[in-house]
Formats: C-alpha cells, structure tokens, sequence
C-alpha cells in the first residue's frame, strides 16, 4: 500500500513536471510569435523576381560609336535604384559588359525618375517598367566576335515600403534567360568566414550577455563532477542539442522574415518588448529557484537540495539551459562574428543555417570538450555546503539580469510600462514561491491547479504586452521624446543620414556608434570609454561628430545602415573620414581609446 502511495505521488510530481515544460514551451513560441509579429508589421509580403533582360545590336556592320542596347524589364510595382543614388545608403544601378575584340565606352543612361520613398521618408532617383541602356562602342579590333558579347546587371531592388539586397544578373547577347547570381565571396573568404562564426560563437560565452546562463551552467558542471563518463556524455550533447535547436530556430525565423523582405539582425528579438517580459518572467522564477524556493522541475531541478549534490541533472534540463544559453548571448556581437554574421544574413538560406550551425558549436565547445575529456571537471572543487552559499549569489546574479531587463523595458516603452512589467516578475515569484513552499507538498492536486492558474495569468499577461495597442502606442511616444533631444549627456547626436552626411561635408571625422539598450557589450564600451572625460576630449582635439544610432526599437533606417556597413548586429562603431565619406573604418566591437585615435592620427 506505501509502494502505491510512492508511486502516485512520483506520478503527480512528473504530471507536475510535464504542465512546467509545456509552460516554459508555450512561454518560448509566445516570445517568438510576438516577435514574428512586430517584425511582420514592418515588411512587405513579396521578393521582386529577377528583372527580363534583352541585349542586342541594332546594326549588323559594327563600327566605332555604334551601340549595344540593353533593354530591362522591371517587374510591376517594383523598381530599382538609378545610375545616381541620392542617398549614400543605396546601391546604384551598373552594368558591366565585354567582348572578344569589342573596347566599349561609357554606359548611357536614360533619365531617372524621382519617387517619394515612405520606407526612406525621402525622394530617391529610379527606374522601373521597361527602360533601355545603350553603350557605345569604342574600339574595335579586326579579330572582334561580337556573339561573344556578355553583361552583368548590378541592382538594388526596392518597393515603395522595403529595399531588398544587393543582387547581380550575367546574360549573353541570346540569352535564354537571365537569372539573379547572389554576391559571393571566394571559397577561401567563405572558409575564414566560418572560422569567424566558431571562434566568436566560443567568444560569446565570455561576452556579459552570458554571464548568468554561464553561471548556470558552471554550477551544474561543479555538480557533475563525479557523474559516470556516459551520463557526462549525454549532458553534454543535451546541452549542444538545446544550443544548435535554438540557433536553427532562430534561422528559420530569419530566413521567413527576410523571404518576407525584412531587414533583419543579430539579437533583434530584443527588440520585442514580448520577448523581453518573456525573459524576466523566465529568469525570475529561475531565481527563486537558486533562493530554494521553488523545487518543481526547473533546467537543474537538484539545485535546491544541496545535501544531495550527486543527484543527476534531466536531460531536458540540460537541453532547456543550452536554449537559454542562446537566448541571452543573442544580444551582442561578439569579436570575429560580426563579420561572419553580416556575411550570413545577406547570403542564401542554405549558407545563413551553415553559419548559425556553426556559431553554435563554437557557443558549444567548452561543453563539448569538458563531454568528450570528463576529467577536466577535476579543475572544479568538490561539491559541497559552500555551494549552498554561492547558490544564493547565483540568484542574486540572475535577479540583477531581471533589473536590467527591466531598464531596458524602460528605455523602451517608459516608467509606467516599466512598473507594469515590475508587477508582472513579482507575480511570477509570488506563484513559485506559493508553488514551492506554501501548497502541500502530500497534495500535489493543489500544485497542479496553482501552476494552471499562474500559467493563465502570465500567458495572458504576456499577451497584452506581446500585442496590445496601448503597449505599441507606449513604444512610439517613448522613441519619439527620446529623438526630440539634440544631443545626450556624452555629445552624441542622434543618427541621421542627413545628420551624418552634413558633418562630413563640413570637413568634421564622424564617430558613429551603433549601439541598442539591451546591448551589455555596448553599456561595458560606454562605460569603459566612450563616457570617459580623457577619450571625449581627445576626439574634440581632432574636431569629431559623435553621432549614436540607437537600435533598441526595429528601426528601417538603422538596419540599412547596419546592413551597408556589413554588419548584422550590435555594437557597431565606424569612423568617416570627410576625404573618404564612402570608405568608413570598422572597428572592433571591444572597444579602446586607442583604436579610435590611431585612425584619426594616421588620417591627419
């Protein structure tokens, strides 16, 4: 009769167990639904397909000044930039051709047209329908065969709401048909780029946007170190599983938001303010856990009980904190990988999921490496009462991850938002804590309807900030009072093109920092230099512009300027030389005074 008793109870506790990985579930498909949904308001619904293309010679007996014609078809409701540009964001229209024996001149142009764009909030210069390039001929040699005659048409395509990537089209003097080739580097340029994404994958676990997942995970390492090799092993690929799954979610994501055409970047689901009350409700009842408060199944569902540290983590568990892992090192651009990522998101699908696959086994390695060489644990000290302790700085470590998240949800919909996200984490921790501790642990009914009714209220909860009209009007008006400053407290003026374009003119170096608020990399930079009186008064010596662009809110505008520049993340800082205003100086995203003043020095 006790071995019933036993074995219902570990039946409830495992139904228990199986409501909470469906919340924390249906917790992560909300964050991501809210994003999808925020970027979707921001997107056109089509790709132009490639322009129709007709190359021909009017006359048959060729001499010097005869033309090659090159008719171009665009597709209805779209249109391509013009030879001239009027913003230096946009990419101008070119075209390239050669035959054997032919020497051609200067490519003449048919006269553009002026649109407002409303994307851009400006007038641009464009083609669109049918429109006719007629290239002269220059020289002509007497072994000349102009059937062998070839172009590629370089375009930027755009609608009246998107501009889409770069893209190139190769056709011949017949061609049957003439298909779009995308940009691409060399075999060996693509292969540096792959080490690129490894190596700044592994560089994020150091990054302070990991910093309390790292946590996580070092305590669980410290827990396992007198697990059996085999048990080792399937920790360790768990946690790889939950790292690459969460990065091929993320693909996908960003492979149907850019088929979309959506301007999309790196950590740019924090840009949702209902993927940010997702994160501090998660990391709040994660707290209450390190505080032992809550000991329903949580990713480690041992660290509680700390007398029987040799219990063994659930795979899922594992698999859950890799996931994690992920949503918290997204935020920053870590060095070498801002390079490679910027590569990705302006590649073909296929070559954007190889990046992210292997940027997730660089955030991986260190797990990989302690699964394949167990005794590397042995470096750890053996766990103990003193882990009772550090469990608590722990959660005061993930509670300070809950306080910055919700500064960030401050800078983004304002003080009164903020306080409602504030009671929405409260809530959260009062329901562990009354799961935890207060409802009989004999009754497990009791739990189970606890856990079902504060699962509604924060789904719900979450729903209203995810979608709620009076949340978006929140994040409008808060942008909008920000941008009405014209200078912060450390100089910076707001990005602008016109902004930008104007200080270069007047012979002023720019500084342009690309920075968001959920950004930890960039307030580490801020606070290390950029806010430091000696760096500020050294960049005035050289009569600096510091203009900031702040992407903490999806910003069209700041994603095509992230985009010109090769990037697809923050932070990003940049110096323009007024000598050369199209060439600007990338510069790492760990920031110094002195890689910003040797630019300026040697320029000089």
């Amino acid at each position: 009769m006790k071995k019933n008793n036993k074995t219902n109870k570990l039946i409830s506790f495992d139904v228990s167990r199986r409501h909470f990985v469906f919340f924390l579930f249906t917790l992560y498909v909300f964050s991501a639904f809210s994003f999808a949904q925020d970027e979707m308001m921001e997107i056109d619904t089509s790709n132009m397909p490639p322009p129709g293309i007709e190359l021909f010679y009017p006359n048959k007996n060729l001499t010097v000044g005869d033309c090659v014609v090159v008719k171009i078809v665009i597709p209805e409701k779209w249109h391509v930039n013009a030879n001239v540009v009027s913003d230096e964001f946009l990419k101008p229209s070119q075209i390239e051709i050669a035959a054997k024996g032919i020497l051609f001149d200067t490519p003449i142009w048919p006269s553009y047209k002026k649109q407002y764009n409303d994307a851009l909030e400006t007038e641009i210069f464009i083609f669109n329908g049918t429109f006719q390039i007629n290239i002269p001929i220059k020289t002509i040699e007497p072994s000349f065969d102009s059937t062998t005659t070839n172009a590629t048409f370089h375009y930027q395509a755009c609608s009246n709401f998107i501009c889409l990537a770069p893209n190139q089209v190769h056709f011949s003097l017949t061609p049957l048909s003439a298909t779009p080739i995308p940009l691409k580097k060399n075999d060996s340029s693509i292969l540096v780029l792959l080490f690129f994404a490894f190596i700044g994958g592994f560089i994020l676990n150091l990054m302070p946007c990991v910093l309390p997942v790292l946590s996580l995970k070092l305590f669980n390492l410290i827990k396992q170190a007198r697990e059996s090799r085999k048990r080792l092993f399937y920790l360790g690929l768990s946690t790889t599983s939950g790292i690459l799954v969460s990065f091929w979610i993320l693909a996908a994501m960003i492979i149907s938001l850019k088929s979309a055409g959506s301007l999309v970047g790196w950590g740019m689901q924090f840009q949702s303010i209902g993927f940010i009350a997702f994160m501090i409700i998660l990391l709040s009842v994660f707290a209450m856990n390190f505080f032992g408060f809550f000991e329903i199944w949580l990713p480690g569902s041992t660290l509680t009980k700390m007398d029987s540290a040799t219990k063994k983590e659930g795979l899922q568990g594992a698999f859950f904190t890799g996931a994690l892992l992920v949503l918290l090192s997204t935020p920053c651009s870590a060095p070498f990988l801002g390079s490679a990522m910027g590569f990705a998101f302006s590649a073909s699908a296929p070559v954007l999921v190889l990046f992210f696959t292997i940027a997730g086994l660089g955030l991986s390695f260190p797990y990989l490496i302690i699964t394949l060489f167990p005794n590397l644990l042995s470096i750890f000290p053996k766990p103990g009462a003193w882990m009772s302790k550090l469990q608590k700085w722990m959660g005061l470590l993930l509670i300070g991850t809950v306080v910055w998240l919700l500064w960030v949800a401050i800078q983004t919909i304002g003080l009164k938002g903020g306080f409602l996200l504030a009671f929405l984490a409260l809530i959260s921790m009062f329901f562990a804590i009354l799961i935890g501790k207060l409802a009989p642990p004999y009754k497990p009914f009791y739990r189970e309807i606890i856990l079902l009714l504060s699962s509604a209220l924060i789904l719900f909860s979450l729903w209203q900030f995810g979608f709620s009209s009076s949340i978006h009007k929140m994040q409008i008006e808060n942008k909008t009072n920000e941008f009405s400053l014209d200078k912060d407290k450390d100089g910076f003026y707001p990005y602008t093109k016109e902004r930008l374009a104007s200080a270069l003119q007047a012979g002023h170096p720019v500084f342009l920092d690309i920075t968001a608020d959920w950004c930890l990399t960039c307030k580490a930079n801020e606070a290390a230099v950029l806010s430091q009186e000696s760096f500020n008064v050294a960049l005035d010596k050289h009569n600096v512009v510091k203009i900031k662009a702040d992407w903490t809110l999806q910003d069209k505008e700041i994603s095509a300027l992230l985009k010109s520049l090769g990037r697809s993340g923050v932070p990003v800082y940049a110096i323009y030389l007024p000598t050369k205003p199209n060439s600007p100086v990338l510069l790492p995203e760990i920031l110094t005074s002195n890689s910003i003043l040797d630019i300026l020095n040697s320029n000089q």
